[in-house]
């Protein structure tokens, strides 16, 4: 069951924190409504996830976006997104962001994957 009404309230500020030129609002509005993306949230905070799937079969749960208290996500969202990773057989939780959220997530057992660079043209 989706949270229409809860991920609209939050639905301003994941705006705020996506890059537009990448990813807008409706976008992130169908993968919700299609099912495709889950919407987690807490009472100072939210998130947005999505299974990505890798070639063998494998496949990790994608932290899409978030927004709100950062130890909120980290201490409240978090652990509910792995206990329903684990249920689903997930491999893992990757968070591709900022640096802030490498730090952020550190204490809650995150450690850096892989490292993306990248050049604006």
């Amino acid at each position: 069951m989706i949270d229409w009404a809860g991920y609209l309230t939050w639905r301003p500020a994941f705006a705020a924190a996506m890059d537009p030129r990448l990813h807008t609002p409706e976008w992130l509005d169908a993968r919700i409504l299609a099912g495709s993306a889950q919407f987690w949230r807490s009472d100072r905070a939210a998130a947005i996830t999505e299974i990505r799937a890798y070639p063998t079969g494998a496949y990790d749960v994608h932290g899409l976006v978030a927004a709100g208290d950062v130890a909120e996500v980290r201490d409240r969202i978090a652990p509910q997104v792995e206990t329903w990773a684990r249920a689903i057989g997930a491999l893992g939780i990757v968070v591709e962001s900022r640096p802030g959220w490498a730090r952020a997530l550190r204490s809650a057992g995150f450690e850096p994957h892989q490292l993306a660079v990248r050049r604006e043209l």
